[in-house]
């Protein structure tokens, strides 16, 4: 077996309408720098959109300020339905944001619009999600692949491996990236699982070693942390993100 269900404890489950600011909080602090100011709703509206189905299949926890993600776990039926609506709802809204600009600048030309400008914005806002979207695909690719090691260990040592990542909280608020490391830490020995992490700094790295992860047999870079491992580090302390 590679995979359990995660029963994450209402404590830790974010409310849906905390999801519009933990996206823009991921974009500023995990996310490439927007190809202009102008399309960075674009770019958080894509980490809306990554949250919301991560949420929708119960794998983001959230404390105070901070959040993250695990993938790896089994999902329930109902919530591979609500997986897949939210899936569903995002391609529809992108469809609409890929057509509506386009029939506000035919109702702004007929209202005495110049054509040119109107149809200019409108492509504008159409392309904006595309090109974040290329954006973040080529940030991508210098990502360490994490996925990798979660295949090489389930195959090498058995049990179950979660990926935990996009762990982020605000700038002044270490403290519940901290304890919200703790609480995942406590889940995953509740569910008998190891977990696989990629740090986003030295700092950040340090501070996982601290709570019991050792470099991952592919690359130094990724922290694992095995099934039954002791849990380290004081729930209150502060993990440095960047």
């Amino acid at each position: 077996m590679t995979a359990t269900r995660l029963d994450i404890p209402a404590p830790l489950r974010p409310r849906w309408r905390q999801l519009p600011r933990l996206a823009a909080l991921a974009q500023r602090r995990l996310g490439p720098p927007p190809i202009h100011p102008c399309t960075r709703p674009a770019a958080c509206w894509l980490w809306l959109l990554a949250l919301a189905v991560m949420h929708a299949g119960g794998r983001v926890l959230a404390h105070g300020t901070a959040t993250v993600s695990v993938t790896g776990p089994r999902m329930p039926w109902p919530r591979r339905a609500a997986y897949a609506g939210v899936l569903l709802l995002g391609i529809a809204v992108l469809v609409a944001w890929l057509w509506l600009p386009l029939q506000a600048a035919a109702w702004a030309v007929a209202l005495g619009a110049w054509p040119l400008a109107a149809y200019g914005i409108a492509i504008a806002v159409m392309f904006s999600v595309p090109a974040e979207t290329g954006n973040m695909l080529l940030r991508a690719r210098t990502i360490v692949p994490v996925t990798t090691t979660v295949h090489y260990l389930r195959n090498s040592t058995g049990g179950t491996w979660w990926e935990a990542g996009s762990l982020v909280a605000r700038e002044d608020d270490p403290v519940s990236a901290g304890r919200l490391v703790h609480h995942a830490l406590h889940l995953a020995d509740t569910h008998e699982a190891g977990l696989v992490v990629v740090p986003n700094s030295p700092a950040a790295h340090r501070a996982y070693l601290r709570r019991g992860f050792t470099p991952g047999p592919l690359n130094p870079r990724i922290l694992i942390r095995p099934p039954h491992a002791r849990t380290r580090g004081d729930r209150n302390s502060a993990l440095p993100l960047a």
